[in-house]
């Protein structure tokens, strides 16, 4: 920040003597090995969390050579785009580094324009993006009433979320309940190469993050440990506290899951419209009735034998899982917890999901779906 303050200066200064030219140079910032990016979209009834979460990850591992940047949107305030580091004496820094005019934070264009910002401000060899917010997997903007973010009754769809991406990252990790389904990470694949998530909801105190900021930040993140720190600090907890379901998808292995579902939609496609629903390891609360387990429906579907192709890409994909005994009122059992959800389609079709979920790259390539009716 001090390099890019002098340099603002050198332009003021060359502004106000007529007499020298105006220097005409981009300013050059310093690549670093890691830039990580926590985006909160926090314009919205979790306000308050966001600030806890923030002293929580003031209170955590601070970075000396790499960035650690929050881009901040709560009530009240306009959107700001802050680096968290050491100062002289080893004190955490808050330095707030961009301004942004008030906009809303739930759009694709906002977030692409803040990860352009970071890319251009912070360049670095790796990037890492925390997505913090509401969230509910695949759905369309609208349907549950929170996809991606939430404000003022505006939402990020998940293919708005993807094409908003303007650079590769080492990996994104959803601080949003209902992300770790399949679709999502699917439609992210070709842009992320890891994805750490939850299938089912997220508490509203959200990650630990005085405790997985030095995972993030070794030579080579170790997103798994991120993922058992969230783990462990859940279900360490009691009664309804004791509740995370989390896992880690190594996105490359994911084509492979795709043909291996797809071969089996393909024998059983009769089956996926009477299907007992209910039998499979459900996700959601509150009726909404569109997050089930990956493994568990196609295991339902073909049987052991036919699914055992689909689990072995499953293990091969899903490189970390965990999950408390029950998260809230819906018990998980561990022997169905595939790590991923997936969308069921209901029995008579629900055509509105329907045509929208024809749309994503995970059903252009599995085919669950092959008109407005199941087939």
């Amino acid at each position: 920040m001090e390099k890019l303050r002098y340099m603002l200066l050198l332009v003021v200064l060359s502004l106000a003597c007529s007499c020298d030219p105006v220097s005409t140079d981009a300013p050059e910032f310093e690549v670093k090995d890691k830039t990580v990016l926590i985006y909160m979209v926090a314009n919205n009834n979790l306000s308050g969390n966001s600030s806890v979460n923030l002293e929580d990850l003031k209170a955590g591992y601070i970075p000396e050579d790499d960035n650690l940047l929050v881009y901040k949107h709560d009530t009240g305030n306009k959107p700001v785009l802050m680096q968290l580091k050491k100062g002289s004496r080893g004190e955490v820094v808050q330095d707030t580094v961009y301004r942004f005019p008030l906009r809303n934070s739930a759009t694709a264009e906002v977030l692409e324009s803040v990860l352009k910002v970071t890319g251009t401000m912070f360049p670095a060899k790796e990037t890492g993006l925390f997505l913090w917010s509401h969230g509910t997997g695949w759905l369309p903007e609208g349907y549950y009433s929170k996809s991606f973010g939430s404000e003022d009754g505006v939402e990020m769809e998940i293919q708005e979320l993807a094409e908003a991406l303007p650079y590769r990252l080492s990996f994104v990790v959803f601080d949003a309940c209902l992300m770790g389904c399949v679709e999502v990470a699917y439609q992210l694949k070709d842009s992320v190469d890891y994805v750490l998530s939850s299938p089912a909801e997220i508490l509203s105190q959200g990650f630990p993050y005085s405790k997985v900021m030095q995972h993030i930040f070794r030579p080579e993140a170790d997103l798994q440990a991120v993922a058992r720190e969230y783990y462990d600090h859940y279900n360490s907890q009691s009664g309804s506290a004791r509740s995370a379901t989390v896992s880690l998808v190594k996105t490359s292995a994911l084509q492979n899951l795709a043909d291996a579902v797809a071969a089996v939609f393909g024998q059983y496609r009769d089956g996926i419209s009477t299907i007992d629903a209910s039998s499979v390891q459900r996700y959601y609360r509150s009726n909404k009735h569109w997050f089930y387990d990956l493994g568990d429906f196609i295991t339902k579907l073909a049987g052991d034998e036919d699914a055992a192709p689909v689990l072995k890409a499953l293990d091969e994909a899903v490189i970390y899982k965990a999950a408390t005994p029950n998260f809230l009122e819906i018990p998980i059992d561990p022997d169905r917890y595939s790590g991923l959800g997936t969308y069921i389609p209901s029995n008579p079709a629900d055509s509105v999901l329907n045509s929208y979920y024809m749309g994503l790259d995970w059903n252009r390539d599995v085919q669950m779906i092959k008109t407005q009716e199941v087939q």
